[in-house]
């Protein structure tokens, strides 16, 4: 049979302390009320304060404050009643206490801070009731068998005894319960001023009321000076104003019964007494329910305020009020001549998890980098998301300091901590641009812009971070003016092909021909592939600009061979995006469709990373353009991270070595053997090899010693016009 636990010796010295503490505060505020407001027999007392001690101990500390209020009223009413009527009066004041305490976290949801109605009902209306009734019951009935108490007090003892309990709960607890929140108080000095004016009004107005009312009644004091101060109080200073004004109002009106009447004695009228108990009942139910209710509306403002300017996934501030702040800052900075840097996040490689892993996991991750970034900035610094897996910083600081760049330094390494989730792990990488107020800007949408464009240059440089300078915005320029011309141009009919021939080393014929896109403005050089995919890319243009691509190069392949021109292969490039796109395989059905292109004569090339990204998908897109009759060709490869079992796996056709590697082979020992090595791989896995960039013969006498199958570059031709590439096509070459 398992023994039960007994309690250490720290749990019995701290149950020790807290009984003994609150039988200390019982006893005193027990001796308060009996000396201010005896009643009965020294039985009952018109306050009772001590109740109120109890509810809070009772609440706070459970059966160690229950303990403490038992040990409290035996020794405070055992010095005016017999030794077994003041026990029973302490067994009456401890299920009191424990009613107050249970009942209301029974009664779920309580805040025993009662900043909620409910929370005030629950307790003011149910709980306290319930307990001071039945401690009234037990100190009557008690008086009743065992003091010879006569039959006609005992109503009225009960009464009065219930009535005094309760009021004790309602005056001294409220304040105890709330004193953790007196932070809530206003702590600007117009409220300071408007708090000591309301004390000493009700100050004013009682001494005014001695004096020139008579007969004068505690009960009247109440209604009409301390019920408005005690409503003013809750409506302006919240819960904890309230359940002070409540406090401070009873002492007056003892103090005021103690001058008067020299205490609410047993002489006092039976009416007097219910009156005074019934109206300081109301005042301080009315500052509790009415304060509660105002603090359930300033919850409701800021659960408002919070969702309004505040992201719902971190909990970070949002955009707008990033911008709010961002405002404040750089009038802040005017006025004390210091430096703003806004600092520009955005995370690297977070669209992959949240297409591979699902929204899910990618808000789970959003989560982790906002609280890492949160930790490691100051207490004065801002952060925010803005969207997506974007992120700023606002940093205020003096001028020619070095805070941003440590700063970026710490935001970098915060991210890239690996993390552990649904059994995966993941780290994050970021890049961060930089701009400074009043160096880079003076307001804030031309600080964001600029730190905006330093994030770009910082992720296509792969540098963590990097500082805005006046060549980014020109460059920024010249791309929106290459966006919207490249617009304009698929409108237009500005958009034209060249073509590069591929030749086969061992015959020396043009056995294929790539596609390039050019730009042809109406006024202007031409621009060049290398300068439209990138910002095609970035705009979205790609997927239609693509779909031109095909279409221009069937037709075209189509000319040729009704011309009798016997045409090569034809190939186009698919970017990432365009690779990625759901309707690719359905716009390639209905060019080839619409065309009558011989899918045999379509060649496609991906590169490497866009296939390799996500294997799964890159599997499926390949095997439907294989099944049409299509070639593929993996570019660019080397320069990606390929894996090579989904390498062998995938249905593909050919490789081509990048460029980067073949332009030094010659000079370069470590490019030679990379070139080699992957001519043999393709073979190894029954793929054609084309080398890319080809322009010396020495090359070419490498390629042809190692293998390689095809070659494509300068040697053999630049990009030509379509009427030129044809003379090509019955050509030999030999090198």
């Amino acid at each position: 049979m398992a023994r039960l636990p007994l309690p250490g010796f720290a749990e019995v010295g701290r149950f020790a302390l807290i009984a003994g503490l609150t039988a200390l505060a019982y006893a005193l505020a027990g001796r308060l009320s009996l000396k201010l407001a005896a009643y009965l027999a020294d039985g009952a007392a018109t306050v009772w304060l001590a109740a109120g001690v109890g509810a809070v101990a009772s609440l706070r500390f459970g059966a160690a404050g229950v303990a403490g209020v038992a040990l409290g009223s035996l020794a405070i009413n055992s010095q005016v009643l017999p030794p077994d009527a003041a026990f029973r009066f302490a067994l009456g004041a401890a299920a009191e206490a424990w009613i107050i305490g249970y009942l209301p976290r029974y009664l779920q949801p309580f805040s025993a801070t009662l900043d909620h109605v409910s929370s005030v009902a629950k307790f003011a209306l149910v709980a306290a009731p319930l307990g001071c009734a039945l401690s009234a019951l037990t100190g009557m009935l008690s008086l009743h068998f065992f003091a010879d108490l006569p039959a006609g007090a005992v109503l009225r003892g009960l009464w009065v005894g219930w009535l005094g309990d309760l009021l004790g709960v309602y005056l001294v607890a409220p304040l105890l319960l709330t004193a953790a929140r007196w932070d809530w108080l206003p702590t600007n000095r117009g409220a300071r001023l408007e708090g000591l004016a309301l004390v000493l009004g009700m100050l004013a107005l009682t001494l005014a009321m001695m004096e020139y009312v008579e007969p004068l009644r505690p009960a009247e004091i109440v209604l009409f000076v301390m019920m408005p101060a005690v409503l003013w109080a809750a409506l302006r200073f919240s819960v904890t104003g309230a359940s002070l004004a409540i406090f401070l109002s009873a002492l007056i009106v003892l103090g005021v019964a103690v001058v008067s009447y020299g205490g609410l004695a047993g002489a006092a009228s039976l009416r007097d007494v219910f009156a005074l108990q019934v109206s300081m009942m109301t005042m301080a139910l009315g500052g509790l329910f009415v304060s509660a209710a105002l603090a359930e509306r300033r919850y409701s403002e800021m659960r408002l305020d919070v969702l309004a300017n505040h992201d719902p996934l971190t909990g970070l501030p949002n955009r707008s009020y990033f911008q709010d702040f961002l405002g404040h800052a750089l009038a802040r900075a005017q006025r004390e001549k210091s430096q703003v840097s806004l600092l520009f996040i955005d995370l690297d490689r977070f669209k992959h998890i949240n297409d591979s892993q699902g929204h899910e996991v990618g808000d789970q991750v959003l989560r982790i980098v906002a609280n890492r970034l949160d930790e490691q900035l100051r207490a004065d610094d801002f952060v925010a998301r803005l969207g997506g897996d974007e992120f700023a910083v606002i940093l205020t600081h003096a001028p020619a300091s070095r805070t941003p760049s440590r700063v970026a330094y710490k935001l970098l390494q915060a991210p890239a901590e690996p993390f552990r989730l649904a059994q995966r792990r993941y780290a994050i990488g970021a890049s961060i641009g930089i701009s400074v107020y009043p160096d880079d800007g003076l307001d804030a949408n031309t600080l964001l812009r600029q730190a905006d464009l330093a994030m770009y240059q910082a992720k296509h440089r792969r540098s963590g971070f990097e500082y805005f300078s006046d060549e980014l915005n020109t460059v920024a320029q010249q791309l929106q003016t290459l966006e919207s011309g490249l617009r304009q141009a698929l409108e237009r009919d500005e958009l034209a092909l060249l073509y590069q021939p591929k030749i086969d080393l061992a015959s020396g014929r043009v056995v294929g021909l790539e596609a390039l896109i050019r730009w042809l403005p109406g006024t202007g050089a031409s621009v060049g592939s290398e300068q439209l995919i990138p910002v095609a890319e970035e705009t979205g243009l790609i997927v239609p600009l693509g779909r031109w691509v095909v279409r221009a190069a069937c037709e075209q392949w189509i000319a040729w061979r009704d011309a009798g021109c016997d045409p090569p292969p034809v190939a186009v490039n698919l970017s990432p995006r365009q690779f990625s796109d759901a309707h690719l395989i359905d716009d390639i059905d209905a060019i080839l469709k619409e065309t009558g292109m011989d899918p045999a004569h379509l060649q496609l090339e991906v590169t490497e990373s866009a296939a390799m990204d996500n294997p799964v998908r890159s599997f499926g897109m390949l095997e439907a353009l294989r099944q049409r009759g299509l070639h593929v060709y993996i570019d660019d490869f080397g320069t990606g991270y390929s894996n090579l079992g989904q390498l062998k796996r995938m249905p593909i056709d050919a490789l081509k070595i990048d460029r980067s590697f073949v332009s030094d082979v010659l000079t370069d020992s470590d490019d030679a053997e990379i070139v080699n090595a992957n001519i043999r791989l393709a073979h190894a896995l029954k793929l054609r090899v084309v080398a890319e960039g080809v322009e010396l013969a020495d090359q070419v006498a490498f390629l042809r010693q190692n293998g390689c199958d095809e070659i494509q570059g300068y040697i053999v031709s630049k990009p030509l016009a379509s009427a030129k590439i044809s003379e090509l096509f019955a050509r030999r070459f030999a090198f």
